[in-house]
């Protein structure tokens, strides 16, 4: 981000541990193998594996910025050492996980690990976050920054939920993930106690989803859930059983679903219905949140600031601003000062210039309209006209033109996701066989597309360093080919799984957990459309792949044990 420290509470050490953590079970596997002789189980999902893996490698030895795509970007740290740990962990588990036993220590870990996500996010929900608490300050400070405990502020407000994470958002991931591995071990276990307290935990995480107010991950809830009732609908007519009870079932878990996200609306004052709405209005273009500028112009001691319906011109004569209208003329304006006269506040009495506010303070002028919002600084240079103030200081006396695809007038789409795809997209074609590198994502970007991020973001300040949109993620950090590899990968996957469960007429630990990995694999995939792959979840979704692979092995094995 230019600045010489990043204060980072989220990602970096988990880097550190996922490393430190597949080196391990990479090395006891290993030395497993020496003393049980194991061999590598034998599937055509090594190839999609090793080619993106590979591709990662190729992407990071020819990227520009090789130090970034080894360690990953600051704030994320998911280079092509992490990456490379994620196809291990997959690999791992696909070779290690070949009984019941070892299934249920798998789902065992995360489902305690899930349990303790949950509830911190459940505290938060309710108002009372570790994390805003003396103790949870110093938790996460280290000990020499314990002195400034007291100034840690929280970018999220008190009931929104990141448990963990560092964006609400990457909640809606997890819990997509897990809800379905959570449901399926209650409804396969029968002691009294494990019903109970799965029953509870899918509902606590239920309550985490819907509090984190994700919308994407909301939208792969509601995915999962679809392609759950389906799954077991059909593969209650393909086995002849009781079609009423299978449709009571299917009402019932849409109903649940239905009530959690009732309930936690009616607790957010109807915020959650708020945000849908607002998305929806924003697709059809109707949202009219974006600030229509079109251009700024720079001319000499001039600058016009191009609007679709108006234009600004602001002229610098012998350190005097003037200002002119659309037609040239000079337009009419009141001068008043704040408080302490360091502002002066120039304010146009034309009823077409009335949204347009300028503050001049020293030799900044501070542009602002304020419906719809938009806001950006001009610096006034008295031999060198006027330049724009963007990221992080960076001063320009010209605007560049930028390729975009699609989103015209909807950059605010899904909280500005119209606006960087529609940048993104056109950076595919620069990465085709191999990408710019892993997590060098915010290096590739626009970063000084400042009419787009004024449109979209209502400011040249922000920093797009993601695009909320896993696929594209890879696209552009790994190449368009190494996104193939992978989406034949999941789609091996997802088909190979409906015909091992929908064939399968047992209700043992295999068929169940593999039904909720497969369905929480299928949530995480939809969720990923307006998500990223982050490294607090991402070994998670591998470890799960690699799991739901060796189970649809076993049930191989189990249904050639059967037919010889």
């Amino acid at each position: 981000y230019g600045e010489q420290y990043y204060t980072d509470f989220f990602s970096y050490y988990k880097s550190q541990w996922l490393m430190a953590g597949t080196i391990f079970a990479a090395v006891f596997y290993f030395v497993q193998s020496l003393v049980h002789k194991f061999r590598l189980k034998k599937s055509f999902i090594y190839f999609p594996a090793l080619i993106y893996a590979g591709l990662a490698i190729l992407s990071t030895v020819l990227s520009e910025h090789r130090t970034v795509a080894l360690r990953g970007f600051v704030a994320r740290f998911e280079g092509m050492y992490a990456l490379l740990c994620y196809v291990a962990l997959f690999l791992l588990a696909f070779n290690m996980v070949n009984s019941e036993k070892h299934i249920k220590f798998i789902l065992g870990a995360l489902l305690a690990s899930a349990t303790v996500i949950g509830l911190t996010g459940l505290f938060q929900f309710l108002g009372y976050d570790l994390f805003r608490t003396d103790f949870g300050k110093r938790l996460i400070l280290p000990k020499a920054y314990h002195d400034i405990a007291d100034s840690l502020q929280f970018r999220f407000e008190l009931s929104n939920i990141f448990s963990t994470f560092s964006n609400p958002n990457y909640i809606g991931s997890y819990m997509v993930l897990v809800i379905p591995i959570a449901f399926s071990m209650f409804l396969y276990t029968k002691k009294w106690y494990l019903k109970i307290s799965l029953g509870l935990l899918t509902l606590v995480l239920l309550v985490n989803l819907f509090g984190s107010r994700s919308l994407a991950g909301i939208a792969g809830f509601i995915f999962s859930v679809c392609a759950f009732c389906l799954f077991f609908f059909v593969r209650r007519i393909v086995q002849r059983k009781n079609i009423f009870l299978t449709i009571m079932i299917s009402v019932i878990v849409v109903a649940a679903a239905a009530g959690g996200f009732i309930g936690v609306n009616r607790i957010l004052e109807g915020e959650l219905v708020k945000d849908i709405k607002t998305q929806y209005t924003e697709f059809l273009g109707e949202g009219n949140r974006v600030f229509d500028l079109k251009d700024i112009v720079f001319d000499d001691n001039k600058i016009t600031i191009v609007t679709g319906t108006e234009s600004l011109t602001i002229e610098n004569r012998d350190n005097h601003l003037l200002f002119y209208g659309t037609d040239g003329n000079a337009l009419e304006y009141s001068k008043s000062e704040n408080e302490d006269k360091t502002v002066t506040r120039v304010r146009f009495k034309d009823e077409k210039y009335k949204n347009f506010r300028i503050d001049v303070q020293g030799n900044i002028i501070t542009f602002t309209h304020p419906s719809p919002y938009a806001t950006f600084q001009i610096k006034v240079y008295e031999n060198a006209g006027f330049k724009l103030i963007g990221v992080n200081g960076h001063e320009t006396d010209s605007i560049e033109r930028y390729e975009h695809f699609g989103f015209e007038g909807r950059e605010k789409l899904g909280s500005s996701r119209g606006y960087i795809w529609s940048r993104t997209l056109p950076l595919l074609k620069r990465a085709v066989v191999y990408g710019f590198g892993p997590d060098t994502y915010a290096i590739a970007f626009p970063q000084h597309d400042y009419i787009g991020k004024i449109r979209a973001f209502n400011t040249t300040q922000m920093i797009v360093d993601k695009p909320h949109n896993t696929y594209l993620q890879i696209g552009v950090n790994t190449g368009v080919l190494s996104l193939a590899a992978l989406l034949l990968l999941w789609g091996f996957f997802v088909v190979q799984g409906l015909i091992v469960y929908l064939k399968n007429r047992n209700n043992d630990i295999f068929l169940m957990s593999g039904a909720g990995i497969l369905t929480g694999v299928l949530g995480y995939l939809a969720t990923s459309l307006a998500n990223d792959s982050v490294v607090a979840i991402a070994p998670v979704f591998w470890t799960l792949l690699g799991t739901g692979f060796a189970v649809n092995t076993i049930f191989k094995k189990k249904t050639i044990g059967r037919t010889t």
